[in-house]
């Protein structure tokens, strides 16, 4: 991605998640504070990739902060943690999710945000998650859209 195309913006969190108050997204700019994520959040769970977005710069030296989803894509995130022991398997984990219709970001080699594009069932991956959880290799959340 041409980072002229793109900037940050910096989602807050209103509570501390893995030790991390907020983070920054690159979304493209649309005008009027308004902005379309390219990509996926590694925290945040109230925004998913492609959604449309308010930002507001608090100075004009200081980036946009958002404010609310203007537009959503119908894209879904799920974060996943990968354990210790699930480290061994990070390659057929993330393989499997692909195979079940994610793609995804690496934020840390342990914490990644898998995107599930509209129209995907996203229900095969979930119960995969589910048997990763309770094999204590991974951890997960939803996007709450």
């Amino acid at each position: 991605m041409a980072e002229h195309e793109f900037e940050k913006i910096v989602v807050d969190l209103p509570e501390p998640d893995l030790g991390v108050g907020g983070e920054g997204l690159w979304a493209k700019p649309l005008g009027n504070d308004l902005y379309e994520l390219q990509n996926s959040p590694w925290h945040s769970r109230e925004i998913n990739f492609l959604d449309i977005v308010k930002a507001i710069a608090p100075a004009e030296d200081k980036k946009p902060v958002f404010v609310s989803v203007e537009k959503r894509s119908g894209h879904r995130t799920i974060q996943i943690i990968l354990l210790q022991a699930g480290q061994e398997m990070r390659e057929e984990i993330l393989a499997k999710l692909n195979e079940l219709g994610g793609t995804y970001e690496n934020a840390n080699s342990t914490l990644f945000a898998i995107d599930f594009a509209p129209g995907i069932d996203w229900e095969p991956a979930k119960s995969y998650l589910e048997e990763l959880l309770a094999r204590e290799l991974a951890e997960y959340r939803w996007s709450a859209y």
